[in-house]
């Protein structure tokens, strides 16, 4: 019973720690402000941050839940657009941060067809991912 509770206490604090450390992460690179600046949507930042913490909330309880998105195709397709939205968002917010993009093109001297490049890391990540989730073998459940 001891262990248990000591189990219990350990892994709620792990996990309490790395979603801290995520959100962090989130917030440090600031995501959120920019994406409303480019949007210009300034005033809902205190609702987006709401809606993030939310979908983290969300996430989390599903991870303990047995959850199962009902098998509606619009929904199902809803969800993985919102899920590839953030992670590519999050990917070239850490990108920016870090100045990939300019790093990059002084060292391969590309000077023309920089939208072209990203739209192919795009399409590239896209296609990763279908293969990734509808391809026997690479998803296990």
């Amino acid at each position: 019973m001891m262990a248990k509770a000591l189990l219990i206490i350990l892994g709620f604090s792990s996990g309490v720690v790395v979603s801290a450390g995520v959100f962090a992460f989130i917030a440090a690179i600031g995501i959120i402000p920019r994406m409303a600046q480019r949007s210009i949507t300034e005033k809902y930042i205190p609702l987006y941050e709401d809606i993030i913490l939310l979908g983290g909330l969300f996430g989390t309880i599903t991870m303990f839940i047995d959850f199962r998105l009902p098998s509606i195709p619009i929904l199902v397709g809803g969800y993985a657009l919102a899920i590839g939205i953030f992670i590519g968002v999050l990917a070239m917010a850490l990108a920016e941060v870090l100045n990939v993009m300019p790093i990059l093109l002084r060292r391969s001297r590309i000077a023309k067809g920089l939208p072209w490049m990203l739209l192919c890391f795009a399409l590239g990540k896209m296609l990763g991912s279908i293969l990734y989730f509808c391809v026997d073998g690479f998803y296990v459940v």
